[in-house]
């Protein structure tokens, strides 16, 4: 594959050498069937030949580089590689300006003269254009080959990362969901065998919503009910939630986010039949403002965050927001970005 690929370069930059040495004597003498137009066609080949290698050495050089990389070095790359293909091109002029007399048969005793004062100058200006354009133009090639490159590791990255980070909610919800049913299983098997069905329900709205990265509010706001109403099967009256959300068919939110908000509330915080635990969802604009009243649990600072800190990820990487945590008149406040439908 590679050789036909090399050999399909080569016979492109011959016929391109011949067609462009053809037309550039024609415009130039008005005759292009001349023996200069011959050793000019030459010329031109081994130019392309000998600066195409060159590019594509700079090429493998600079592929795998970091775009960083590339920003801190490109002028001065740019600049070398610009001298290099101008020193190339003027010593192939010389050669063949040379060769040419030779072949002629021609007085070579004022040839440097001839050479400096007439050729060169015509092939500074001839050629310098050309390489100025095309240098340009491959070390933005590259550039570019870099963005997009870190670009797709950077999205592949986070994908990866996303996909981690949803995964870690089914069995962080399975353990918990298991440990409530354990708890009632014995005292009462018409609230256990009801439980459980609400539970399918639950889980069927996460596994239709495992791939999707955003949900319609309101069909999030029925979740979170199914789930609070498992709660007040083993709490009853010591768990409260309010909802005040207008408009939540315009909007859309991290799945599963608010259950794991009231969730959160649930394991970090006391209840009693005197002092209920009271939890409130309420829109303002565009976040979702999740509250509830202090009552913290004897349990270790950093214990039981997972859920918060798996959430809190998942929307900077959906939405490019931020989660935002407050504590006021002792209460616990959550702010979930949301989107516009």
């Amino acid at each position: 594959m590679k050789k036909n690929k090399k050999v399909l370069g080569f016979t492109a930059a011959l016929i391109f050498s011949i067609v462009f040495s053809l037309l550039f004597k024609w415009g130039q003498t008005g005759n292009p069937f001349k023996a200069e137009t011959i050793m000019y066609g030459i010329v031109f080949f081994l130019n392309i030949l000998i600066i195409g290698s060159i590019a594509y050495s700079s090429f493998r050089k600079y592929s795998n580089k970091p775009a960083h990389q590339i920003k801190k070095n490109i002028l001065p790359s740019f600049l070398l590689f610009v001298l290099l293909t101008l020193l190339v091109s003027l010593s192939l002029v010389s050669i063949g300006v040379y060769a040419f007399y030779l072949i002629k048969g021609l007085d070579t005793t004022n040839f440097l003269t001839q050479l400096f004062q007439v050729e060169l100058s015509g092939a500074i200006r001839q050629f310098s254009i050309w390489i100025l354009l095309g240098s340009a133009f491959f070390f933005y090639i590259i550039w570019r080959k870099a963005i997009e490159r870190e670009q797709k590791l950077r999205e592949e990255n986070l994908k990866y990362k996303y996909q981690n980070l949803k995964s870690q909610v089914n069995p962080h919800f399975l353990f918990n969901s298991l440990n409530t049913l354990s708890e009632i299983v014995y005292e009462d098997a018409k609230i256990a065998d009801k439980y459980i069905q609400k539970l399918s329900g639950i889980y069927r709205y996460i596994l239709e919503n495992e791939e999707i990265d955003l949900v319609p509010l309101n069909k999030e706001i029925e979740f979170v009910k199914q789930y609070f109403d498992i709660q007040k099967v083993r709490d009853n009256n010591k768990i409260l939630l309010e909802i005040d959300c207008q408009d939540a068919d315009e909007f859309k939110v991290v799945p599963v986010s608010l259950q794991i908000l009231v969730e959160n509330a649930l394991k970090h915080n006391s209840r009693s039949e005197k002092s209920a635990l009271k939890i409130r969802i309420e829109r303002m604009n565009d976040v979702i403002v999740v509250s509830n009243n202090i009552q913290r649990k004897n349990i270790l600072e950093n214990e039981l965050k997972t859920g918060l800190l798996n959430l809190k990820e998942r929307v900077r990487l959906i939405l490019d927001k931020n989660l935002i945590l407050e504590e006021d008149n002792n209460r616990f406040i959550v702010k979930l970005p949301i989107i516009k439908s």
